[in-house]
């Protein structure tokens, strides 16, 4: 199928079906299929058809881009994950992950801390250092959307990792890294990743209303049985690698 517009030289095609027929009149044209676009040519010698990262110069520029409308995430219950973060910090030298999901019958956020693996090792004085946090995403309830994740890198910066972006990478949603957790306030790096990309949010205010100290108190009992903490061995590194 043939798409108008004047202002296009080299015409384009839409490929809607197998049985398309190829345009023979033209000498070449752009061909948009379902594995990307094609430019595509009948010459005296051959025809052809090969693949090609840009369109038709006659075609306005576009760069990716995304427009958050998440619900923000309340202050309270922000610096209560940061003080569950800090507890499993201080007490193990571990990472901890938090997922965040809105209730469309409540119309609020809910916090959903899943059993996760966190694999620790040992500085050649015995102390502890995070090395990565493993959990599943577990069946949420009819009700509930999944909105995102927050982990924590305890006392490492808050960037996103290889292994970070290779996780959510297909996992659409606000991913927060929590770093430097030994710090009042600590380091924040959020991301927001949709359809294969990955977008900064520079401003946290965009995705958590407030934050002013971490709470420490009454952190749920529960929460802190859901981490398993692992001491590093091939073993267990090569099982969650595969």
């Amino acid at each position: 199928m043939k798409v108008s517009g004047q202002e296009l030289l080299t015409p384009v095609y839409l490929k809607t079906g197998d049985d398309m027929e190829w345009p023979e009149d033209e000498s070449v044209f752009h061909l948009l299929t379902g594995d990307g676009l094609f430019l595509c040519r009948n010459h005296p010698f051959f025809r052809s058809s090969t693949p090609v990262e840009r369109g038709p110069a006659e075609l306005a520029a576009h760069e990716p881009f995304i427009k958050l409308n998440y619900p923000k995430i309340p202050a309270e219950m922000f610096e209560t994950v940061v003080g569950f973060f800090d507890l499993i910090g201080s007490k193990f030298g571990a990472e901890a992950a938090v997922l965040f999901a809105w209730n469309r019958k409540t119309e609020q956020i809910e916090l959903v801390v899943p059993p996760q693996e966190s694999v620790v090792g040992k500085t050649w004085t015995g102390r502890p250092f995070p090395i990565n946090v493993y959990y599943d995403v577990p069946d949420l309830p009819d009700e509930l959307i999944f909105l995102g994740d927050a982990h924590c890198h305890v006392e490492e910066a808050a960037f996103a990792s290889k292994t970070d972006i290779d996780d959510e990478i297909d996992r659409p949603g606000i991913h927060i890294i929590v770093g430097r957790i030994d710090e009042e306030p600590p380091e924040i790096h959020i991301d927001v990743t949709v359809d294969g990309s990955r977008f900064h949010v520079r401003n946290s205010a965009a995705v958590i209303e407030g934050y002013q100290a971490r709470r420490t108190d009454n952190i749920p009992s529960e929460w802190i049985d859901r981490v398993t903490v692992l001491p590093w061995s091939t073993k267990n590194h090569t099982s969650h690698k595969s």
